[in-house]
């Protein structure tokens, strides 16, 4: 049996080392009797001297990210915002070597802590059961700890495998707040972000904040994630193991009262949920008042007085978390210069003081153009009868195009062909830009006819039923479609738009291989068409 229950505790402490990595120092040593191990103490040390670090290296990036916030409308190019973001990066990575040489030392600092308290609790579990319950009706237990579940109310009641996962719940309540303030961080940091790409009216400058903004949402989504499965498990394993021990004891009074509390709190947190950016958060920031005195009205029912005062003073510390964060979504904005088509001035565009600009062609989003004529040799401004705005460029053929116009819509391009028929063109044409990818929907019309047109118009996205996507999902996505966003449609996940039905099909059939058990659909979304 002991060797099944040490075995369980070296794959405990792995865990243990990875929620324990923000853990903070804590006021008194928690067990006085291992100062004297030179080996103990001197981890202690170094992982003070590292947090030390970690918090003068946290406050260098918020101060930058600061002074990032305040001077980016000065910010003339692309290049200085990199240089911010590179620079903020750079300290992050710092941070997480820091945390990853402290899980280490952690790692280790906890194996001597549960060696000491597994040695006492096996030294202790020789009692039988008669024992067990007389040691639970105690008020003054044989050794008491500032730690509540350091006591022998809990080491000697649970059994070693629930003690050991109890462990673990404790010391990810002792980082959870940590992962509360950066997530809470990272949001503001998100919302600021959205407020300046909303602004911008350059599109360069508008590309480096939309790429932040998705690096930014999916931290977001990550810590959320971790947030929820941390204190999900404190709440299950705490109220596993104070209900068991107050139950063992027949302190029904306090069970009762605490449970009701508890109740109550949950049916709080049910009705916000999906209310705000985060139901994780607001989940933490609800329940652990509850949590907490649901261990202080424990610790009062045994007598732990070193424990009631630890509580009570992180109670009083405690500060309020602000969870009600709107939902943030963003869609990438489209630098298209769509213009009406007007009759002005045939000299407008000449070789000296306004010269005929050349066209456009955006990699992203869809415009549509009037096609004028398509010569050998360029043209006199005179030919097109003032028509503005007017483009020109060469295509495959090495003929000079002359374009007309900018559209948003199918509808609108055809109502300017009309009119520019009326004015005399003879065959004005309408083309499509598509994502970069140019059609002469005229052309397509004469030679296939009406129905082929609506055809080219449709628009796929792949839709995905899963409640979040997982980084190799997303991995897998970006790797067969680089070019497509992801975004959330209500319960799904939404990757386009495609022009192409056949690059729409080759990512379902991707996905549907690698995961069979989510369902993968096709959206076809039509461009209506006016009459």
């Amino acid at each position: 049996m002991i060797d099944r229950v040490r075995r369980y505790t070296i794959i405990t402490m792995v865990v243990v080392a990875a929620v324990a990595a923000t853990i903070a120092r804590a006021d008194e040593p928690e067990f006085p009797e291992l100062m004297s191990n030179e080996q103990y103490t001197e981890l202690k040390r170094q992982n003070d001297t590292l947090l030390e670090l970690e918090d003068s290296i946290q406050r260098v990036i918020t101060d930058t990210r600061e002074e990032f916030s305040r001077s980016r409308d000065s910010l003339s190019t692309p290049i200085d915002i990199d240089k911010y973001t590179s620079y903020i990066l750079s300290l992050e990575e710092r941070i997480f070597e820091i945390r990853q040489q402290r899980g280490d030392i952690i790692t280790k600092i906890n194996n001597i802590e549960q060696e000491y308290i597994l040695a006492h609790m096996f030294s202790s579990s020789q009692t039988d059961e008669s024992e067990l319950s007389d040691s639970l009706e105690t008020t003054k237990p044989l050794v008491r700890y500032r730690s509540l579940y350091k006591n022998d109310i809990f080491t000697s009641a649970l059994a070693p495998e629930d003690y050991a996962d109890l462990v673990v719940a404790q010391a990810e309540d002792e980082s959870i707040e940590a992962d509360c303030m950066e997530y809470i961080k990272n949001y503001k940091q998100l919302d600021s972000t959205v407020k300046q790409y909303l602004e911008t009216d350059d599109e360069s400058v508008a590309d480096s904040l939309f790429s932040l903004y998705l690096e930014l949402k999916h931290k977001a989504e990550v810590r959320n994630n971790e947030i929820d499965i941390k204190w999900n498990h404190i709440i299950d394993t705490k109220y596993y193991a104070l209900g068991y021990v107050l139950e063992k004891s027949n302190r029904y009074d306090a069970l009762d009262a605490s449970s009701e509390a508890f109740s109550e709190t949950q049916q709080q947190c049910s009705q916000l949920d999906g209310e705000y950016a985060s139901d994780a958060l607001m989940h933490y920031a609800t329940s652990r008042t509850t949590l907490l005195n649901y261990e202080i009205a424990t610790a009062q029912e045994f007598g732990l007085v070193d424990a009631i005062d630890s509580l009570q003073q992180r109670l009083g510390r405690l500060t309020p978390i602000e969870y009600r964060h709107k939902k943030i979504e963003l869609e990438r904005r489209l630098f298209l210069d769509y213009a009406p088509i007007i009759i002005g001035r045939t000299n407008f565009y000449n070789n000296t003081t306004n010269k005929l600009p050349e066209l456009k062609v955006y990699e992203r989003g869809t415009i549509y153009r009037i096609l004028l004529g398509a010569f050998k040799t360029k043209q006199t401004m005179t030919l097109f009868k003032g028509v503005q705005p007017l483009y020109i460029a060469q295509n495959d053929k090495g003929r000079y195009c002359y374009y007309a116009g900018g559209f948003a819509t199918l509808a609108e391009a055809e109502e300017a062909q009309l009119f520019l028929k009326e004015k005399g063109f003879k065959r004005p044409e309408i083309c499509r830009w598509r994502d970069g990818e140019m059609v002469n929907l005229s052309e397509v019309k004469e030679e296939k006819g009406q129905e082929s047109v609506a055809d080219i118009e449709n628009r796929y996205l792949v839709a995905i039923e899963c409640e979040e996507l997982s980084d190799d999902m997303r991995e897998l996505i970006n790797a067969t479609t680089p070019d497509k966003m992801i975004s959330r449609r209500g319960a799904q996940f939404a990757i386009g738009t495609f022009t192409e039905r056949s690059e729409a099909d080759l990512l379902m059939s991707t996905l549907m291989d690698k995961y069979p058990d989510i369902a993968v659909s096709i959206i076809v979304l039509d461009m209506p068409k006016e009459e």
